[in-house]
């Protein structure tokens, strides 16, 4: 694996290419760079997932838990920063490309089964997906990013609850302590 093969939140788009040996690669696009990486798109994703500590089964499998079962489902690629990916095909095809939700700016039909996608650095690409189906990949990306943030608040709402209740309780014991001398 090169260090470039890792992810940041300037990555934006994972391309599927074959090299001059019919190998498939991938054309990695990010904000102010580009690069091949010699890793297929889904195995690149698979691979990142895994340094940041989860696989692409799981990110499927925490996915299907949070929207349902879906076909296409976007994917968390980075909890903590609330990074969601989506796949433009089933992600067990080739020719299936990967987006970072985070940095579409827009998109529109170029026809019925072709849409031009416009990034936040002005970059574009056409994607062989009715601008429908694209939209609906879109919602659900930022649907899992909503119901995600909203459990984490949730679990961060209980953990201060949690916290004020054990200092009232340790204020408590140290009350009663304290009229016994």
């Amino acid at each position: 694996m090169h260090c470039d093969d890792i992810m940041s939140s300037e990555t934006m788009l994972y391309i599927p290419e074959y090299d001059a040996y019919g190998n498939l690669c991938t054309r990695v696009i990010e904000r102010d760079n580009e690069y091949i990486s010699k890793l297929a798109p889904t195995k690149l994703m698979d691979y990142n997932l895994r340094y940041f500590g989860s696989s692409l089964r799981g990110a499927f499998d925490g996915s299907k838990m949070i929207l349902g079962k879906l076909n296409k489902n976007p994917i968390v690629v980075h909890e903590r920063s609330n990074i969601v990916w989506f796949p433009s095909k089933s992600y067990l095809r080739p020719e299936c490309t990967w987006f970072a939700v985070h940095h579409i700016e827009d998109y529109q039909a170029v026809d019925n089964k072709c849409t031009k996608v416009i990034f936040m650095n002005g970059y574009e690409f056409n994607v062989d997906l009715s601008v429908r189906a694209f939209e609906s990949r879109i919602q659900r990306a930022f649907l899992l990013k909503y119901k995600l943030e909203k459990r984490m608040k949730h679990l961060l709402v209980q953990y201060d609850q949690g916290r004020v209740f054990q200092r009232i309780a340790n204020n408590v014991i140290f009350d009663d302590e304290a009229e016994k001398d």
